[in-house]
């Protein structure tokens, strides 16, 4: 997936959020990437992956599902914006054979990878591993591209 046009329109509008002063790089950071893994569990809860009891399943409004993967997949590219990762032109997008339990937390592992040791690798699995997820789901590039930019649109006209 050529990610290009996804960090030109995330970067739009990063630059027209009005961030608290008061917060330091690190402190800026650190909460960006709570933010990001608050969403994914957000995420994770509204496909009820989690769920190992009998007679416990709710139905899933993969509308919602949709919804909360495109904010990851903002939240993932802003992380690459802070980090200066922009060069990055392409990410693969491969099927695995995972279950979504463990792809969530995959997804957990690569962003502490990234946390604790900020390169363009561990950024480029976490990236890989979101993606992955999201044909998992059943959503195609094409499908993520076309509402990452229709909803990126929207947000810049707030």
């Amino acid at each position: 997936m050529n990610i290009q046009p996804l960090f030109k329109v995330q970067k739009k509008y990063n630059d027209s959020l009005s961030i608290n002063e008061d917060l330091d790089a690190h402190k800026l950071q650190v909460r960006k990437n709570l933010e990001f893994e608050i969403a994914l569990g957000d995420l994770a809860n509204e496909t009820n992956c989690f769920n190992y009891l009998l007679n416990n399943s709710n139905p899933i409004n993969i509308t919602s599902v949709f919804h909360k993967y495109i904010t990851c997949i903002s939240q993932v590219l802003t992380l690459g914006i802070d980090h200066k990762y922009t060069d990055l032109i392409a990410v693969t997008m491969n099927p695995n054979d995972y279950c979504l339990s463990d792809q969530f937390l995959n997804l957990y592992i690569d962003t502490n990878d990234l946390i604790a040791s900020p390169s363009m690798d561990h950024y480029l699995t976490l990236f890989e591993d979101l993606l992955s997820l999201g044909l998992t789901l059943g959503f195609s590039e094409a499908q993520i591209q076309n509402q990452f930019l229709k909803s990126s649109d929207k947000l810049v006209m707030l």
